[in-house]
């Protein structure tokens, strides 16, 4: 077995890395235009972010003082070992055990959004079936496959419609065939970046205020630019321009 140190340095590299993709992934989703629509590097780096996020999560929350896991929380291979939506579901299982929504409004408010915002769990969805395999769409096709993969652009294009849809104010715009498409796209995905952050500041919130011991607390250092994120900062951060530092 691993020593405790080195697991630990594991955890800090993986929780960097998931965020670093996370910032990465709404960069790009920044860089969709009228002339850009590639949909498949924003997808792609969103779901390994998410899911690496989370899943250092279900392990500090199972992690023992000796660096030992109190059981497995989650399959490490397989579709099921991609899949967003169970591996969300089990680290809210593991917030309801914790009575993590009692102890504040904030978090009451962070599992409220979690389990009730309609666009997040739609992204989540799209995400989670983007990682288990509908990344092959394409080739998929092209072999004849019998699978039933979607196309996760098309996808994408359905979840900027449902955002549309709560602000009549863009869905206007999207309806005006004279509309700068660039101007529009900057719109949609604002508001997209919005939800992606409130989502990403939810779970790193976890890191500190759920009980899952010291360490993580100690590692929520590497989160801090979302963990520290007020409403009033939400959808205005340009990450096209953010570095690894």
């Amino acid at each position: 077995m691993a020593k405790l140190e080195h697991k630990k340095i594991c955890v800090l590299s993986e929780i960097r890395t998931s965020i670093y993709l996370l910032k990465k992934g709404m960069g790009e989703l920044q860089t969709i235009s009228g002339s850009n629509d590639f949909y498949h590097l924003p997808v792609l780096l969103l779901s390994s972010g998410f899911e690496r996020l989370i899943k250092c999560l279900l392990c500090l929350a199972l992690m023992d003082d000796k660096g030992a896991l109190k059981e497995r929380p989650f399959k490490t291979s397989g579709r099921e070992g991609h899949d967003l939506d169970t591996l969300l579901n089990s680290l809210l299982s593991t917030c309801k055990n914790k009575n993590y929504s009692s102890k504040s409004k904030t978090a009451k408010e962070d599992i409220d959004m979690l389990v009730n915002d309609i666009n997040l769990r739609k992204i989540i969805t799209l995400l989670s079936e983007f990682a288990q395999g509908h990344r092959y769409y394409n080739l998929d096709v092209v072999l004849d496959n019998n699978s039933k993969s979607k196309d996760p652009s098309g996808g994408w294009v359905e979840i900027e419609k449902a955002i549309t849809q709560h602000h009549p104010d863009i869905s206007t715009k999207r309806q005006d065939l004279t509309i700068d498409l660039d101007g529009l796209y900057k719109d949609i995905n604002r508001e997209l970046i919005i939800v992606l952050e409130k989502f990403t500041r939810a779970l790193t919130r976890l890191f500190v205020f759920a009980d899952l011991g010291d360490f993580a607390k100690q590692a929520s250092i590497l989160t801090h630019e979302y963990l520290l994120l007020d409403d009033n900062e939400l959808g205005k951060r340009d990450y096209r321009e953010l570095t690894t530092q």
